[in-house]
C-alpha cells in the first residue's frame, strides 16, 4: 500500500510546536528510507493523540505497542542526529 506523500505530510502536521519539530523534519528527511511496513507503522503512530505523542517522545510514558515504540525510538534518534544542524 503506497501512501501519498501529501497525505503523510498533512497527517504529520499536528499544530503543536513540540510535535511539529519532531515529525515534520522526519517526514522531510527520513520517510523516504522507510520500508512499506515502517511507513504503515508511522501512519499508525499518527493515530495517537497529541498528548500521547508528546509523552512518548519525551520518554514520560512508553508507547502502547511494540511497533509504536520502535517508531518513536526511530523518530527520536533521527531528531537527535539533527539537533544543531542548519534548517532543522
Amino acid at each position: 500500500m503506497k501512501i501519498p506523500e501529501g497525505k503523510i505530510k498533512w497527517a504529520s502536521r499536528r499544530g503543536m510546536r513540540e510535535l511539529d519539530l519532531m515529525l515534520l523534519p522526519f517526514v522531510e528527511h527520513d520517510i523516504k528510507d522507510l520500508s512499506e511496513q515502517e511507513l504503515e507503522d508511522y501512519m499508525d503512530l499518527l493515530n495517537a493523540t497529541d498528548l500521547q505523542l508528546v509523552r512518548w517522545f519525551n520518554g514520560v510514558e512508553q508507547a502502547d505497542s511494540e511497533k509504536r515504540r520502535r517508531m518513536v525510538a526511530l523518530i527520536v534518534q533521527k531528531h537527535s542526529q539533527r539537533i544543531g544542524r542548519e534548517g532543522v
